[in-house]
């Protein structure tokens, strides 16, 4: 049995625990008060907007403070993004499987799961990408011993 048909037969078998539950919360977007919708709508637009004005001042902070540095005549510390990809993948990992079992359960297998599979892939690939990257150094370290 493949791994992805064993993942669909359990979605498959847990869908009838959560199931009332979603149908529940279900409601059509025509029967949501107007004011809701726009606030629903609205939600996504702002937090993109919020996001994205504050990396431009972090990113925008971090570069006057090297460039102050210069200017006194410190040398900045290289930066090493190698942890931050770490975390980055992690997240990516289990915020694409909480998707995937989200999905799994609410829609079973349709083009919906690609929602939780792109992230997942995407955090997968991340966390590969520092695991080479971490034992390419170790090994460059090795060699930069053996030489001395």
């Amino acid at each position: 049995m493949s791994f992805i048909a064993m993942i669909g037969g359990t979605l498959f078998r847990l869908r009838w625990l959560v199931e009332p539950a979603l149908q529940q919360t279900t409601r059509e977007w025509s029967e949501i008060n107007s004011a809701a919708q726009v606030l629903i709508a609205a939600i996504p637009i702002v937090s993109v907007s919020v996001l994205a004005v504050l990396s431009f001042f972090v990113i925008l902070w971090d570069y006057r403070k090297q460039q102050l540095m210069i200017e006194r005549g410190m040398t900045p510390k290289p930066r090493n993004i190698d942890d931050r990809l770490l975390l980055i993948g992690i997240v990516a990992l289990f915020v694409g499987v909480g998707l995937l079992v989200f999905f799994g359960l609410k829609t079973g297998l349709s083009n919906s799961l690609l929602g939780g599979i792109i992230p997942t892939a995407s955090g997968m690939g991340i966390i590969i990408y520092y695991i080479l990257i971490t034992c390419l150094k170790k090994k460059r370290e090795r060699e930069k011993k053996d030489r001395q």
